[in-house]
């Protein structure tokens, strides 16, 4: 990715976590960057912190499963860059308490409303997606039900959208870990998180910046020949816990 071919990327769910490092990330190689997140101070505060740092960067105040809502900030979006690359991230927290079937939806639908929308818009220009799944969907099955299910679906989702996109189009996912984020600050401090942690091969959480790697290596040329796949980030938590 460079700046010859005017890179842009929406990021989801970007304003703090996996999502900031995935737009700082991207920034950093010269990718035009929206920054989409449910709250707007916080999308404007790593929209501004990237032009700080040289960068381009927008930012959008957007739930992502409010369809009319993502509809707005595409607009807004292509009203600046058109955005030929996308990272869902956004998603509902894990230890929410909700219905089964509410929390699959959630956890799909941040994914499916925001990608149907952006394919419906810049179809020609797409050239990549990569969603941020879970090992809760793929080899642990751990948390609650609906967050390992959900996220088993965001991967199915990936494959499908793999299999029948546009010609050209990549879409695959990364799985990640327990990752150092604002949202797994209790989690990672309590006994349970601690053994977990203690667990895995290299005895420490996953940081977003690790994260922000895997799925920036997705996006880019040097990832041509991968699609419909998904990569696990997880310091080897998949293979002890």
């Amino acid at each position: 990715m460079t700046n010859e071919r005017e890179d842009c990327l929406v990021v989801s769910g970007a304003g703090s976590g996996i999502g900031r490092a995935i737009a700082r990330g991207a920034a950093k190689q010269g990718i035009a960057v929206a920054v989409w997140d449910i709250d707007a101070d916080a999308a404007d505060a790593v929209a501004d912190e990237i032009r700080r740092s040289g960068g381009r960067s927008s930012a959008s105040g957007v739930d992502v499963s409010d369809g009319q809502a993502v509809a707005d900030a595409l607009e807004r979006t292509l009203g600046w860059h058109v955005p030929n690359l996308l990272v869902n991230n956004a998603g509902p927290p894990s230890a929410q308490p909700r219905p089964f079937a509410d929390g699959v939806n959630a956890v799909v639908s941040a994914v499916e409303v925001v990608t149907s929308a952006w394919l419906h818009r810049v179809r020609d220009r797409a050239e990549a997606v990569v969603n941020v799944a879970s090992i809760a969907g793929t080899t642990i099955g751990g948390g609650t039900d609906w967050y390992s299910t959900g996220k088993a679906g965001v991967l199915g989702f990936t494959r499908y959208l793999a299999a029948s996109a546009p010609h050209g189009l990549r879409a695959n996912a990364v799985a990640p870990g327990l990752v150092e984020t604002p949202r797994m600050t209790d989690y990672l401090s309590s006994e349970v998180g601690q053994r977990m942690v203690a667990r895995t091969p290299r005895r420490s959480p996953v940081q977003p910046d690790e994260v922000a790697a895997a799925v920036l290596f997705l996006l880019s040329p040097a990832a041509a020949a991968i699609t419909g796949t998904a990569l696990t980030v997880d310091a080897g938590m998949s293979l002890t816990a």
